[in-house]
């Protein structure tokens, strides 16, 4: 029984020199052109054509470079604004179909158009009281004493300069 040859079951016999993508990796000139895109209004796919690769190389490429995963999550606010923006002027009497905007909005940005969306003020304040809360075991900070204050102050210091013994 022969198997099917598929993408996934074919080995290469050396190594493909362009599989090193991140040789293609431009730093600034990359992160610049997926915010520059993302303002008008081009989705992730057109930003991978113009860099020429394919969407896993640009994910890999966010994941290993904090610059660009900056640049990405920038773009992608960028590209979200720009299209609420066009739904704002469809809805004050624009001639485009705005159920297809809606449903643009809520398949591109389920975070923030989506059913359970999660880009909202309320859940950003309860992210920020939760850690919070737990930071400081429990107690908001008008509860805590002087020297508690001073001990987390402290705490703090050493875990972002561990030289300091104050």
């Amino acid at each position: 029984m022969t198997q099917a040859r598929k993408r996934s079951n074919i080995v290469p016999i050396s190594v493909d020199p362009r599989s090193r993508n991140a040789l293609k990796y431009r730093g600034k000139e990359h992160c610049d052109l997926v915010k520059s895109m993302a303002r008008q209004g081009e989705f992730p796919e057109q930003w991978c054509a113009s860099m020429d690769v394919a969407l896993s190389t640009m994910y890999n490429w966010a994941t290993r470079y904090p610059d660009f995963d900056v640049a990405c999550r920038v773009a992608l606010t960028a590209l979200s604004a720009y299209w609420t923006n066009e739904l704002r002027k469809a809805a004050r009497g624009g001639s485009c179909d705005r159920k297809l905007f809606l449903e643009l909005l809520r398949r591109r940005f389920p975070d923030t158009w989506g059913e359970a969306a999660r880009n909202t003020e309320a859940h950003f304040v309860s992210s920020v009281n939760a850690a919070r809360s737990t930071a400081l075991g429990g107690k908001e900070i008008t509860e805590m004493t002087a020297d508690e204050l001073r001990q987390e102050l402290k705490i703090l210091r050493m875990r972002n300069d561990p030289s300091v013994s104050d």
